[in-house]
């Protein structure tokens, strides 16, 4: 199935794997700096390009495209087994139940800009990899693995049996995320923007942690408060 990314960002990122790129569609006339480093940045590259009337980039996207709309075809879901590496300290995303697109692909966006190992969510109840997500992972979604397994907890199950920790994140835990010891691998659980991680998920956790927060707000954005997992994991190790 053909995708479109949108963006400058999106597309300078995307055109670093030009593999991927079936074409890029770049609006006429553009003159602002920005733009014009991208155009240059695209002939360079190699991809296939053409430059088109503004209203041919809004028949792919109604969404802000900046002057530029790259069509992609799959990204392909990768195989757990195949990023497991027992010489290596990794750390795992896990994704229970997360539904909102622009909070999957702001985590992408994290997940790759701190160095996380990939990105797991179930086949079912899970956004989708579309060209919203991919848009507001801001490129993140070409640079780090995304696994999409039948169930999470066969990957939970996988994950522990290559001794790698499961820690749920969750406003019911004990212990702050910065008394945790991350330095280890670990797999991360977060949970549905709505309802957190479900009981039966939580329940094969094998720690839980929270996110210190004060008393005007009751929780944080999923994709933020992924961010701020992933900075104290990044912090701890480095």
């Amino acid at each position: 199935m053909k995708k479109t990314i949108f963006g400058i960002n999106a597309v300078r990122e995307a055109i670093q794997d030009p593999s991927r790129i079936q074409k890029v569609l770049i609006e006429e006339g553009l003159k602002n700096p920005a733009a014009q480093k991208l155009k240059d940045e695209i002939m360079r590259s190699g991809v296939s390009y053409s430059f088109v009337p503004e209203q041919k980039l809004y028949k792919h996207t109604k969404e802000n495209h900046q002057g530029f709309v790259a069509l992609i075809g799959q990204i392909q879901f990768t195989e757990l087994e195949s990023i497991l590496d027992p010489e290596k300290q990794q750390f795992f995303l896990l994704l229970d139940g997360i539904t909102d697109v622009r909070n999957f692909g702001a985590i992408i966006r994290s997940a790759a800009g701190l160095g996380a190992s990939g990105i797991i969510i179930g086949q079912t109840g899970s956004a989708p990899l579309n060209d919203i997500a991919i848009q507001a992972s801001a490129g993140g979604a070409f640079h780090i693995p995304i696994v999409r397994v039948s169930h999470l907890k066969d990957a939970m199950y996988l994950l522990q049996s290559h001794e790698i920790a499961l820690v749920g994140c969750t406003e019911k835990a004990n212990s702050f995320v910065s008394d945790t010891n991350l330095k280890r691998s670990l797999g991360i659980v977060m949970g549905n923007e709505h309802k957190g991680i479900s009981k039966g998920v939580l329940n094969l956790c094998d720690e839980q942690i929270k996110i210190p927060i004060n008393d005007v707000m009751d929780s944080y954005n999923v994709s933020v408060a992924a961010s701020l997992v992933l900075y104290e994991y990044h912090r701890q190790n480095n």
